[in-house]
């Protein structure tokens, strides 16, 4: 069952919540069903769809210290709206990361680093939501963007 609180966010589209949109990943369609949509900070339109909400939940669930980040999906938006670093993967180009340094209750540390996988394609969706445990961008990531405050955070 999708969180409710999902359906309850700010700054984002729910006009074509329960359609299905198709992304091409590796030249095989694969349907989505959209949750919401929005504009990340390149002005670029995203979906999040059932199918990238289910990934998120089953990899976070597979990795204990990761599910806390289920309690934030709200976050999503708001680190792809205004993401501290952008960088593209190293081994997969249309994998785009979205990072922000975030405060937790949880966290026994002051600031955790998220990190957003946009899958851009023909539309752009959101693939997964994860911590970034060293804080910092993954190694061999080509750095699109970054803030004033990035610097910590790069390699």
């Amino acid at each position: 069952m999708i969180d409710p609180g999902l359906y309850r966010l700010k700054n984002v589209d729910y006009s074509q919540r329960g359609e299905i949109v198709s992304i091409i990943v590796d030249g095989i369609v694969k349907p989505q069903t959209v949750i919401f949509s929005g504009v990340d900070y390149f002005g670029e339109r995203y979906y999040f769809t059932e199918e990238g909400w289910r990934y998120i939940i089953d990899s976070r669930r597979k990795r204990f210290d990761h599910s806390f980040v289920l309690q934030h999906l709200d976050k999503i938006p708001v680190i792809l709206k205004s993401p501290i670093i952008v960088a593209r993967h190293p081994n997969i180009d249309s994998n785009y990361l979205f990072l922000k340094d975030t405060m937790f209750t949880e966290s026994t540390r002051k600031k955790i680093l998220l990190l957003v996988v946009l899958k851009k394609s023909n539309i752009n969706v959101v693939w997964n939501y994860l911590w970034q445990e060293e804080s910092k961008t993954p190694k061999g990531s080509e750095v699109i963007f970054r803030s004033r405050g990035a610097k910590k955070y790069l390699r």
